[in-house]
């Protein structure tokens, strides 16, 4: 079901039980988005926020919508489709149609008709976004400040339009827009992204024009985020999902297309070359990420439907709202990565890990090494080039067990052997632990079961080659020693606490001393911090090690003391700290027989000889906006989960 505009899917919603309405005012700055954090860390509703109070004390007259998207159950209905992988299957059917089928058939080819006929976008003389002409002055429009420490409000659903000086092609993409002044506003993308590319053919000194939308049919976001081909433009594609060809309008002052049913839309223009600091800004990593210099962009006319509502959401520490759209996407192009990566069963990206952190890959493994590589060829596979860590299973593993992933990293990894580093590969620009910006190193461990004819493998014998040697127990023909000093760890004086995930497998906390603050992070260069930060992790990692005198413990997780590991989901909390706070090259650590691993996810200290960069505070809300949440009444049955607390930050 296409819902064509964005009010509809809100009037689905509100008959679903799932809007919540807040009649009296609330600010845009900090309490719109704390409301809807809250919402979304408890599975809660959509918020409409019909009163937004502005920064300057007066209420905008077009509200604000947030936590449209906050569960896997309404991305599913907001895409319109009856299961998990529709939007996939429909994709694979369309680049290799089944014609012997559809000659025997020839009913079963309509779907795939009806997909082909609304691909092209229609052309409107005016669209529903163009009834109202809005004064140019962006701090009129509610767009949330969402965190203490964000440099101001930022567009955080901007569907942003650009086209190919060359081809006319028009992209739809979504970058975070930081509002600079009345018609300035950033454009945060990267140099990876179809906007940069633009901008680069455009040439410098030119006016290359742009627009962001906001608002419309919700197929537009999930166009605007999905990994579409590059003969595929998010307009043909948002057709398809709607089964019905996308409206689309031309813009009032600048020579683009836009879609006519959207809610808002800022037109302007930027000029490559030209760039203001941008951020910090709170986001999907649960980190606030750096400053950096991004496109401005200078707006030229607002326009607006008669019935505009801007939607919004908050990226954050995970669960967010952007989680679950992620997940959507990648529940639904499944199908389209099997298709291209024919050994793939199934992929997770655990939403706590902010996506780009790690992937969770079931790979069929018929040959020695197979299940590498998939690894390898998924790393250049688009956003998946940004991936830090990929873990390879067997193909009957579900990847989103977590627990069963624990059992194959104690079971069925010989460090040695399965862990496979990376060097020098492209990294997610708001990844804060890389050493460089763009550049880090990646981590692929091979946790499947050793196939037949592997040199591991015990069951064959192998013609013409050599075996190599490998323990009973990765072969699966013994038990492995067990760690038994949990209680001798925990005596140790550098440790707070610790706890085995498996047999083979410790996490112990540490405190370091003039680590960064969770709220406040740090800016200053302190070479003499991190260096005694680095020498108390090879401390108490070799204190450790010299209490396992079997050399079966193959995996020691070491982290901050700024959470607790009794808490309820503590692993999933975790699971953010050792990927978020991690890095590959600084903090992978090994015996002299490579047969154990240190995995140091503590936080580093900022210092110029030992590369670390500015390291960013963790998105925490104020204790004022915190106040004035839990002074709505309607909210008073949520609570915030514990295992998002930080050492008594809140």
């Amino acid at each position: 079901m296409a819902w064509k505009t964005l009010k509809r899917w809100m009037r689905h919603l509100e008959s679903r039980g799932e809007m919540l309405k807040i009649a009296r005012p609330v600010d845009v700055e900090y309490e719109a988005g704390a409301i809807a954090d809250l919402l979304v860390k408890n599975d809660g509703p959509a918020v409409l926020f019909e009163q937004p109070r502005l920064p300057d004390g007066s209420i905008s007259e077009i509200p604000l919508v947030m936590n449209i998207f906050g569960s896997n159950d309404r991305t599913l209905r907001a895409l319109g489709a009856s299961h998990e992988t529709e939007v996939g299957d429909r994709m694979v059917a369309m680049m290799k149609p089944d014609i012997g089928a559809y000659m025997r058939a020839p009913w079963k080819a309509l779907p795939l008709v009806r997909d082909a006929l609304a691909m092209p976008p229609r052309k409107k003389w005016r669209g529903n976004c163009q009834r109202i002409r809005l004064d140019t002055d962006l701090t009129k429009l509610p767009i949330p400040k969402t965190w203490p420490m964000d440099g101001g409000a930022f567009v955080t659903l901007p569907l942003v339009v650009t086209k190919d000086p060359i081809s006319g092609e028009h992209n739809l993409g979504m970058y975070r827009a930081q509002v600079f002044s009345e018609k300035e506003i950033g454009l945060h993308w990267q140099i990876h992204k179809h906007g940069a590319d633009h901008a680069a053919a455009i040439g410098e000194a030119q006016k290359m024009p742009v627009a962001i939308c906001m608002g419309g049919p919700p197929e537009l976001i999930f166009s605007a985020i999905a990994p579409l081909p590059d003969n595929l433009t998010e307009y043909q594609f948002a057709g398809i999902l709607g089964s019905r060809s996308l409206r689309i309008t031309k813009a009032v002052s600048q020579d683009l297309m836009v879609p006519a049913e959207a809610d808002i839309v800022i037109e302007g223009y930027c000029i490559p070359g030209e760039t203001k600091l941008e951020g910090p800004f709170g986001d999907h990593f649960g980190f606030y990420s750096l400053t950096g210099q991004y496109p401005v962009m200078h707006v030229t006319a607002i326009t607006a439907r008669k019935d505009a509502v801007l939607p919004a959401t908050i990226v954050g520490l995970p669960p967010m709202e952007d989680g679950y759209l992620g997940e959507a996407i990648g529940r639904q192009f499944s199908p389209v990565l099997q298709f291209q990566h024919r050994d793939v069963k199934s992929v997770h990206l655990p939403l706590e890990t902010g996506f780009h952190n790690l992937a969770i890959v079931a790979a069929k493994q018929r040959y020695p090494r197979q299940a590498r590589k998939t690894a390898l060829g998924l790393l250049g596979a688009g956003q998946m080039m940004f991936l830090k860590a990929i873990i390879t299973v067997d193909p009957d593993q579900n990847p989103k067990d977590l627990e069963a992933l624990l059992d194959a990293l104690n079971d069925k990894v010989e460090i040695a052997n399965d862990v496979i580093i990376l060097e020098g590969m492209v990294a997610d620009s708001l990844d804060a632990s890389s050493p460089y910006e763009n550049v880090h190193d990646k981590l692929i461990i091979d946790a499947t079961t050793i196939p037949e004819r592997d040199p591991r493998s015990d069951n064959l014998p192998l013609e013409g080659s050599f075996k190599q040697a490998t323990p009973k127990w990765r072969q699966g023909l013994a038990e492995s020693n067990i760690f038994t000093e949990l209680e001798s760890v925990k005596n140790i004086p550098e440790v707070t606490d610790a706890r085995m995930l498996r047999n083979n497998m410790l996490v112990v906390t540490t405190n370091i001393e003039g680590s960064p603050s969770p709220k406040t992070g740090s800016e200053t260069f302190n070479d003499g911090a991190e260096t005694a930060r680095i020498a108390r992790i090879s401390q108490l990692k070799n204190s450790i090690w010299q209490l396992d005198s079997k050399k079966c413990l193959r995996w020691l997780f070491i982290t901050n003391d700024d959470m607790d590991l009794t808490c309820k989901k503590a692993r999933r909390r975790l699971l953010w700290q050792l990927t978020s706070r991690f890095d590959v090259g600084r903090g992978l650590f090994f015996d002299e027989d490579q047969q154990r691993l240190c995995w140091d996810a503590t936080t580093p200290i900022p210092s110029e000889i030992h590369g670390v960069r500015r390291w960013p505070a963790i998105t925490l809300h104020s204790e004022e906006t915190l106040e004035k949440v839990a002074a709505h009444p309607e909210l008073a049955k949520y609570e915030w989960p514990v295992h998002l607390e930080f050492g008594g930050a809140s």
